[in-house]
């Protein structure tokens, strides 16, 4: 897994030592020695992960890492502090100003490394969501940043055997008012994530009954679990089995013993980060939503009519659809001499009856205006797409709009057989052939609906996809 690896040590000999061993696991390098170039370095470079030294003479690790976190372009770096300080309170401190992981000297590289791994899979999948929001900004929507995020009322599940472990955690999230569940054993926390939903799940890798990596492995297979933060819970000689957990998609290790600030640090950690992508995921749903739904009926926008149109003709299992073009008449009238705000109702009247009158496997789609299109599957006989047409037409010329108003609509159709399908821009030409069977609707008096079929020539030429 090759990404960027910036390293901030004073010391230029340890800065060396590291990265020759990061070079040796392909990651691309660079030093810093001077810790008040980092912010700038970091800034232009863009690293995927820092590994930041504590103890520097001119800045210290702690104000770089809050130096990095207050940096709109620097914020989402993961950071790694190293350390040959061991106090808890350190950890807790490190951890406080903002960086991802604690480690302290000599450096177990492996361990490093395994941390490293499962640090980068996250910055990736995080970085992929960050792109796709900016979707969501370019529609105008505020798209959440970590600082947004409120833990709230978090549920976390305990996975250990062990009673007095487990009761000392359990009070521990009870008091920063977590709420907390417990699973004994593997059959248990299956059966409790299949029921409800955490935020955060503990695993004990000391688990006198079952496997602890099976256990972790299931719950990155799992959908209930996927993208559950697991946080490790580890004595000091279970370094293997935490370097096999972190590279089976665990996302955090606490080493025992206990020290209550650094758990609930590690803890409200993954529970924000979880709660910042889940947030995210939604903030880039709605920018998706926007991007192919009509805000005003909630249909389905040409957009998303012409790629689906698109797969519909590639898709050789299809057996024929039928495709409408519906416009409403003289609707610019009903503007001028009502205002848009009716007509707007109208348009949202149509929308409705096109839902209660059609199937939800029916495309509807508002394709512009006072123009509509029905894209229906199954359909390939012209006389039923007539009949379906017919009452379409029929049910919106008995709404009233206002009280007062009435509508009409010109109906044109064309069937997408496996002739038409078989030509060229076959998309296109499906929408020329509706949109000339709507113009004849047009031209024989309104408020009609036409087949292609009846249309007298039935040629169409197309010219950037429009009627000419």
């Amino acid at each position: 897994m090759t990404a960027r690896v910036l390293v901030v040590d004073d010391i230029a000999p340890n800065a060396r030592l590291l990265e020759a061993r990061l070079l040796q696991e392909y990651y691309d390098v660079k030093t810093v020695t001077d810790s008040r170039e980092t912010v700038e370095v970091a800034h232009v470079w863009q690293p995927d992960v820092i590994l930041l030294d504590v103890l520097m003479p001119t800045m210290s690790g702690y104000e770089v890492c809050n130096a990095l976190r207050e940096g709109a372009a620097t914020a989402h770096i993961p950071i790694v502090m190293i350390t040959g300080l061991e106090k808890p309170a350190e950890r807790a401190k490190g951890l406080r100003s903002g960086a991802d992981e604690f480690l302290t000297k000599p450096v177990d590289y492996d361990l490093l490394l395994a941390r490293l791994r499962g640090i980068l899979r996250l910055k990736r999948l995080m970085d992929e969501w960050r792109v796709r929001g900016a979707a969501a900004t370019a529609l105008g929507l505020r798209v959440a940043q970590p600082s947004d995020v409120q833990n709230g009322q978090a549920r976390v599940l305990i996975a250990d055997d062990l009673a007095a472990r487990t009761a000392t955690i359990e009070a521990c999230l009870h008091g920063a008012g977590l709420g907390v569940s417990v699973a004994s054993d593997e059959a248990a926390l299956l059966a409790q994530t299949t029921t409800g939903q955490f935020d955060l799940i503990l695993i004990s890798l000391s688990l006198l009954d079952g496997d602890p990596l099976r256990l972790v492995a299931r719950c990155r297979a799992r959908a209930e679990t996927r993208e559950t933060p697991l946080l490790l819970i580890a004595e000091p000689d279970e370094r293997d089995l935490m370097i096999a957990a972190l590279d089976l998609g665990a996302n955090d290790c606490l080493v025992l013993p206990l020290d209550p600030d650094e758990l609930l640090l590690r803890v409200n950690n993954q529970i924000q980060r979880k709660f910042y992508e889940d947030t995210l995921r939604d903030d880039v749903g709605s920018a998706l939503r926007l991007a192919v739904i009509d805000p005003l009926t909630q249909l389905y926008n040409r957009r998303y009519l012409n790629s689906h149109l698109e797969r519909l003709c590639e898709d050789t299992a299809v057996g024929g659809f039928g495709l409408f073009m519906i416009d409403l008449d003289h609707f610019k009238a009903i503007n001028d001499h009502n205002g848009h705000a009716v007509g707007d109702k109208a348009l949202q009247g149509v929308a409705d009856i096109l839902r209660q009158n059609l199937r939800p496997s029916d495309l509807i789609v508002r394709y512009g205006g006072e123009e509509f299109v029905v894209v229906i599957g199954g359909l390939s006989d012209e006389a039923a797409a007539l009949v379906i047409a017919e009452k379409i037409r029929l049910t919106i010329a008995e709404m009233v709009v206002d009280r007062t108003i009435r509508v009409t609509a010109s109906i044109g159709l064309t069937i997408a057989d496996a002739a038409a399908l078989h030509l060229s821009d076959a998309a296109d030409n499906l929408l020329g052939r509706a949109d000339l069977a709507l113009y004849e609707a047009k031209r024989a008096g309104r408020n009609c609906v036409v087949a292609f079929g009846q249309v007298p020539g039935r040629v169409v030429s197309l010219q950037n996809g429009v009627r000419s």
